[in-house]
């Protein structure tokens, strides 16, 4: 899904909503950056917007 050369982001989330995530991708069985990813992906789609991964 990702590279280790992929751009790094630090982002700070409520202690509660970050508990969810990480329960959700284990729940998924993804890591949690996997889920996040996949769930901002899904938010965009759902908006009408395109995503395009470059090379």
């Amino acid at each position: 899904m990702s590279k280790r050369d992929d751009p790094q982001l630090r982002v700070r989330i409520p202690q509660g909503l970050k508990d969810a995530l990480e329960k959700a991708a284990r729940e998924n069985d993804r890591t949690l950056t996997a889920e996040i990813t996949r769930r901002l992906l899904k938010s965009l789609e759902d908006d009408g917007l395109t995503f395009l991964e470059e090379d």
